[in-house]
């Protein structure tokens, strides 16, 4: 096998792998910039972890995502910056309103009182169908 074959085996091989991983993709149509947190249940540890802010501009989108299993709970909370319209359901867990940031244990309240900043918002949780390998979270 010549050195050219060879790379184009190993690419094939990376674009089969990478359509093959599930993931989550979020995409602004809304007419104002979004600030996305994240969460994740984190079965090892029975713990919910939140994570953000994620900024994607009006049109933008953003691989939020990945490798992830249909046994994951995962979700989202988001807020637009000019109307402060907000994307929420009904899994309260912590974030931190000023800053970047990772909380793990996001779902105990004596989690909260570790930092003034943090607050409770209402997480949309999401699972991907069985035998789905991406989704899109479109923003209107």
């Amino acid at each position: 096998m010549t050195a050219m074959s060879r790379i184009i085996v190993l690419l094939s091989l990376f674009f089969i792998l990478a359509e093959g991983h599930p993931q989550i993709i979020f995409k602004n149509n809304h007419p104002a910039q979004i600030y996305v947190a994240m969460c994740r249940y984190v079965s090892e540890g029975s713990y919910w972890m939140t994570t953000g802010w994620y900024t994607i501009g009006q049109g933008g989108e953003r691989l939020v995502f990945e490798n992830i299993s249909a046994k994951d709970t995962i979700g989202y909370w988001a807020m637009t910056t000019i109307s402060e319209e907000k994307f929420e359901g009904k899994k309260e867990l912590i974030v931190n309103d000023d800053s970047k940031f990772t909380v793990k244990y996001a779902d105990k309240p004596e989690t909260a009182l570790k930092n003034p900043n943090y607050s409770m918002r209402k997480f949309i949780i999401l699972r991907l169908p069985p035998g789905t390998t991406k989704g899109t979270i479109n923003f209107k």
